[in-house]
């Protein structure tokens, strides 16, 4: 019996042990999970960019603690980007309401000018000038609400096969009173035929608008238009001088409100190349600008037709 006795003894001894270190690994363990909670409320209270850390890292607890972390670093990014996104709304609220506040301040002055004047002749010519910026804050509002409409994702354009050689020939057209004012004729490297590219009329004539009226913007000497066909995509290259002094950031230049000179708004809100940019990838295409040596170039690459696209609807 005393040898079962000490067995028993030993037995005893050995569940007190371990009936110990069980209580004082519980007893870590819940002050590791309250060490956790307190340093997670101090982060969120005071927005702290510290991470949950521990000592002692059981699997759980470490498991716990990594994915805390993660929680902490994505909605560090997600503050970092909402920062980043306010920012760029207050710039171009600013941006925006200078924009329409200048044509609007000159149209008051031009419509008070031309109810003071009694000849005729000057009161048409205020008149004219009043119209003028009237047309200038349309576009801007247009040019507005098309950059809206194109920042949601559920927005397509209904793609047919184009000619967009022939598109882009009308649209040139178009602008032949402004191409004999700056003395210059466009120089044109055209094909006699093309193949036809999956696009939307109206959008590639807004494209064209804006990167021409971008070039008599900023430009000077003779425009250069030139199609080159790259195997499955068409690419149309412009090429022009830049005006003296004039310095072009290419990796900016299709971003929203970007301007050369942003202390000017040379009657235009910003929005043009980023509505160029947005298009061309509405058609599975892109946009790209180059500078180099005083000469600036945009190539507009478009998918040709025939080929597989997700929002492609080739006519009959």
């Amino acid at each position: 019996m005393r040898g079962v006795d000490r067995i028993l003894i030993v037995l005893a001894g050995l569940l007190l042990l371990l009936l110990i270190a069980q209580t004082v690994y519980l007893l870590n363990y819940r002050r590791q999970v309250g060490q956790i909670s307190s340093q997670l409320s101090f982060i969120m209270e005071h927005q702290s960019r510290k991470l949950v850390a521990t000592q002692l890292k059981p699997r759980e607890i470490g498991r716990l603690v990594r994915e805390c972390n993660n929680l902490l670093r994505r909605q560090q990014a997600m503050g970092e980007q909402f920062s980043r996104k306010n920012q760029e709304m207050n710039l171009a609220i600013t941006s925006l309401s200078h924009d329409i506040r200048t044509p609007l301040t000159s149209l008051d002055g031009y419509l008070q000018l031309a109810l003071q004047t009694e000849a005729e002749q000057e009161k048409g010519r205020y008149v004219a000038l009043a119209q003028s910026r009237i047309q200038q804050i349309i576009k801007l509002v247009e040019e507005l609400f098309l950059y809206t409409k194109l920042q949601n994702p559920e927005y397509e354009l209904e793609l047919q096969a184009v000619d967009v050689v022939e598109v882009l020939k009308r649209n040139l057209f178009t602008f032949i009173d402004d191409f004999t004012r700056s003395g210059n004729e466009p120089e044109l490297r055209l094909p006699e035929r093309s193949p036809r590219v999956m696009g939307d009329i109206h959008a590639l004539e807004r494209i064209f608008t804006n990167i021409i009226g971008n070039y008599f913007i900023h430009g000077e000497g003779p425009l250069t238009v030139e199609v080159e066909d790259r195997q499955e995509m068409l690419c149309i290259r412009f090429t022009n001088r830049l005006k003296p002094g004039s310095r072009v950031d290419t990796e900016k230049i299709f971003t929203r409100f970007y301007r050369e000179d942003p202390s000017r708004t040379r009657h235009s809100s910003g929005l043009g190349l980023s509505i160029v940019k947005a298009l061309m990838e509405k058609m599975n295409g892109d946009a790209s600008a180059n500078s180099a040596s005083g000469i600036f170039s945009i190539d507009i690459e478009f998918a040709k037709a025939g080929k597989e696209h997700p929002h492609g609807h080739p006519s009959q």
